[in-house]
């Protein structure tokens, strides 16, 4: 199933030009109002006016984890507070403040139902969202699901609560972070209760990284087919890149972020496909607090071959993506 089949499967031209449009506003829109890339930009002696093609995005300078730990998030903001619809905290990998707009939400919402509906979540199904309902990612989850018309479930962070919405909804799909499912597993297990008693068909994970560890072991422990989301702090979203039936890497949301790949330990950018390297992100729609060229730390590599469920979005591998 595809949520947004004319993007979904969009060519590679029009994707292109889509991008470049989306790239240059972006550029010019971070200078004129982010102090922060004001400055990197002006330090650089990068002119958003200059660019002239995608590959041009080059030469601006990447931004760096460090940096954005040593500056606050009215630093990154390119509007006043008026204008700004929510505003969150992400505690992973360390507490992050992020704002949006509410175009911000609404790109968020549709990357959700993009990556909900990539994992067969449709309007007949009942889904658990296991976490304190103050997480941003799943307060979007819970919008996408009602847009799609699925029903949504927050399950909180209780454990007597969370049970008896089990029992009682007969939820088939959850969301939430690795350890809370598996927490939850314990939990049911110290009760006498057996996961594997509901009817749980899937689990959609929340991770820092885009490796899950604990995938394998959650398949065994809940009999379930489990998708992985990565969960960014940075980014304060969960729907940058999504997994298909396939299962073989994750589908880059390519309307909405430029993914690069960059040498290990170096800034050369790795053109061809199928190669290693570190997996560096621009948005390209975000209004509060865009990110320019940001480097994730995370080990891809990217692959345009096509993909069995029909996408044309490229997909990133790592190095578990076959686990």
């Amino acid at each position: 199933m595809l949520a947004n089949r004319e993007m979904e499967q969009i060519n590679s031209e029009a994707l292109k030009a889509l991008q470049f449009e989306r790239l240059h506003k972006t550029l010019e829109w971070a200078y004129s109002k982010s102090s922060f890339y004001r400055n990197k930009f002006d330090e650089s002696e990068c002119d958003p006016k200059q660019f002239e093609s995608l590959t041009d995005i080059e030469k601006f300078p990447f931004t760096l984890s460090k940096e954005l730990q040593q500056v606050s998030a009215m630093d990154l903001l390119t509007l006043p507070l008026s204008g700004v619809a929510r505003i969150s905290l992400w505690e992973h990998p360390q507490p992050t403040v992020h704002m949006y707009t509410i175009n911000d939400i609404a790109a968020n919402v549709e990357m959700t139902s993009r990556v909900l509906t990539a994992a067969g979540v449709s309007r007949a199904s009942i889904v658990g969202l296991l976490g304190d309902m103050a997480d941003s990612g799943l307060f979007d989850a819970q919008q996408a699901l009602e847009a799609i018309g699925a029903a949504a479930v927050p399950l909180s962070t209780d454990y007597e609560r969370t049970l008896k919405l089990l029992e009682a909804a007969h939820v088939d799909t959850i969301i939430g972070s690795a350890r809370r499912i598996l927490r939850l597993v314990i939990q049911l297990q110290a009760s006498g209760l057996e996961i594997s008693n509901f009817p749980l068909h899937k689990i959609l994970c929340l991770n820092e990284t885009l490796q899950n560890p604990l995938k394998m072991h959650l398949k065994k422990r809940t009999g379930t087919e489990v998708y992985d989301l990565f969960s960014s702090a940075e980014f304060g979203c969960i729907g940058m890149f999504f997994q298909c039936e396939g299962h073989v890497g994750q589908h880059i949301q390519q309307d909405y972020f430029y993914p690069e790949i960059v040498a290990f330990g170096g800034n050369e950018v790795i053109h061809e496909f199928n190669c290693m390297g570190e997996l560096v992100l621009t948005t390209l729609t975000a209004e509060a607090m865009p990110l320019i060229r940001y480097r994730t730390g995370q080990a891809v590599m990217i692959t345009d071959e096509p993909c069995t469920c029909g996408r044309t979005f490229m997909r990133i591998i790592t190095p578990m993506s076959n686990f």
